[in-house]
């Protein structure tokens, strides 16, 4: 009988410590997850926005893209290689591309625009020395009118900005150039992409690099947070939605 009550009050034991282990493993999953963190910026897009955000746990960041306010995918890639100001994203119906530093080196990640599914990479400085910036400007990184775009990069070995252009929807890039001196902005006109330096305009043409005389006058304003009649307006914790007609609020995220 006594060693009936031992083995019985060994199992209950041995029992009681499975369920402590299981629940600190189940806590330890909970808990180690990646969760989103603090807003970084947003790409405002005629549908809705692509959000760029911190991993609250790590140097990570969290890529979403939204149909008004309504989550549509979130996907997870490494840090972050554009900031505020200087977004590093760009979308179209069909694809959405974001500038990750992985390694010092800008990798060009394409993703589906319903899925979420990646589609590609691309390394835009293959042969360059890792760079801690990840070969980042200061303030202008990604330019897009939705169909094409520019990725705009610190010349390795400094000096110069490199000018790769990609077409979104066929998902590749397209052209590279190199122009003297460092932009410190740019948009597209038309068919133009115009790249200012110092008091100097380069323009060139979205199709091909080719370059070409600059639009005379000065630049739209550009935001990249106002498209299909919405501003999203970006704090660390927040991202509001408001009408960009009336500046009534439409609605919330965190």
């Amino acid at each position: 009988m006594r060693r009936g009550r031992s083995g019985t009050l060994i199992v209950a034991m041995v029992m009681a410590l499975g369920l402590g282990l299981g629940g600190l493993g189940a806590w330890w999953v909970v808990h180690a997850r990646p969760r989103p963190g603090d807003f970084i910026d947003v790409l405002a897009t005629p549908d809705g926005a692509v959000v760029v955000r911190r991993e609250q746990s790590s140097d990570n960041t969290f890529l979403e893209v939204y149909d008004g306010p309504i989550l549509r995918w979130r996907g997870m890639v490494p840090r972050y290689a554009g900031r505020p100001g200087a977004i590093a994203v760009a979308a179209s119906r069909r694809s959405v591309t974001v500038r990750v530093a992985r390694g010092g080196h800008p990798f060009l990640f394409t993703f589906d625009a319903g899925t979420g599914s990646k589609l590609d990479s691309f390394d835009l400085v293959p042969d360059a020395p890792p760079d801690e910036a990840a070969y980042t400007l200061p303030t202008v990184a990604t330019i897009s009118d939705g169909v094409r775009g520019a990725e705009l990069l610190a010349v390795p070995g400094g000096g110069g900005t490199l000018v790769i252009g990609t077409s979104l929807d066929e998902r590749r890039l397209a052209w590279k150039k190199t122009l003297a001196g460092v932009a410190t902005d740019a948009w597209i006109t038309g068919d133009t992409l115009v790249v200012q330096v110092g008091a100097t305009r380069h323009a060139l043409q979205l199709a091909d690099g080719a370059i070409v005389a600059p639009p005379a006058g000065d630049p739209t304003p550009h935001p990249a947070n106002a498209s299909g009649g919405r501003i999203w307006r970006v704090t660390p914790k927040a991202i509001t939605v408001v009408d960009a007609t009336t500046g009534t609020e439409l609605g919330t995220i965190r």
